[in-house]
């Protein structure tokens, strides 16, 4: 029997793995998944609304300038009129919105497959042991944001039922640090000032804060952050030298500034794990 023509192998191979992907994709979303939408605009909205006060308390206390506090309160507002609507949009918008969502992944995907699909009958073979790895890890990565999601939805889920619970926000926080991709980076921060507010004392918080725009590349708020970690009695004098220093040189080109905190945090903590890197940091700066 005369074997199938490459050509016609590859239109299959594309037809089926559409099917596979698409189908489910393309099914309308559960009720469920509906309540869980509304589950999280709430949550998301009550850390809006805490970002307000927040910015307000902090105006009352003197922490902020006129500049500093415009700025916060008019991107605070924003989030808190972004969150409103969704809160307030109907169920069908949330059902849509989650619609639009699965064909986006569904054509992404099939997109992703083409390419997969077309562009290696176009290259040299790799061996099967190469493309088994490929495969593997793009599985397992797509395995662990889908597990980080579902925790995610848990948490906010819990979060409904006890909006007191320090540990559930806690680990609300670090499953949106755990994004690959940064962009839940700000809920992060949100979660976090909640998380504060509900345990003024709490330094890891104001660390995975400070940590957190830092990833960002935001200085500016990562200095006001630990401008305030630093006041609180639980501030751990050796990550207040460490983000010192790396905010010093990274972000503000204070040479000096740098110098003096990296020093400080090598005297404090010569055996940390990040004492390497510290070294190479103090060695940018020179004498």
């Amino acid at each position: 029997m005369p074997s199938m023509p490459e050509p016609i192998l590859l239109v299959l191979g594309l037809l089926v793995s559409g099917v596979v992907v698409l189908a489910p994709l393309w099914r309308r979303p559960p009720a469920v998944l509906r309540d869980e939408a509304r589950d999280g605009a709430e949550v998301r909205h009550r850390v809006a609304l805490e970002t307000l006060r927040d910015v307000e308390a902090d105006r009352r206390a003197g922490s902020l300038d006129e500049a500093a506090y415009a700025e916060q309160l008019a991107e605070a507002e924003s989030r808190a009129a972004a969150t409103s609507a969704a809160l307030n949009a109907p169920a069908a918008d949330h059902a849509r919105a989650a619609r639009r969502a699965g064909r986006t992944a569904a054509i992404a995907t099939a997109g992703i497959l083409a390419a997969a699909v077309v562009g290696g009958s176009l290259l040299p073979s790799a061996g099967v042991a190469n493309t088994t790895v490929v495969d593997e890890a793009l599985a397992a990565a797509q395995a662990a944001e889908a597990a980080r999601q579902d925790r995610i939805e848990a948490l906010l889920a819990g979060l409904m039922e006890r909006p007191d619970d320090t540990t559930a926000f806690s680990e609300l926080a670090d499953e949106y640090l755990a994004d690959p991709t940064n962009e839940d980076l700000p809920l992060a921060v949100e979660v976090l000032k909640v998380l504060i507010q509900l345990e003024p004392e709490r330094a890891d918080a104001y660390e995975r804060v400070i940590g957190a725009y830092l990833r960002g590349n935001d200085y500016v708020n990562a200095r006001r952050a630990l401008d305030t970690y630093e006041e609180i009695a639980t501030s751990d004098p050796v990550e207040v030298a460490f983000f010192d220093g790396f905010i010093a040189l990274r972000g503000e080109d204070d040479a000096a500034a740098a110098a003096a905190a990296l020093d400080r945090f090598l005297v404090l903590a010569p055996d940390d794990p990040r004492a390497d890197m510290v070294r190479g940091l103090r060695a940018e700066v020179g004498d």
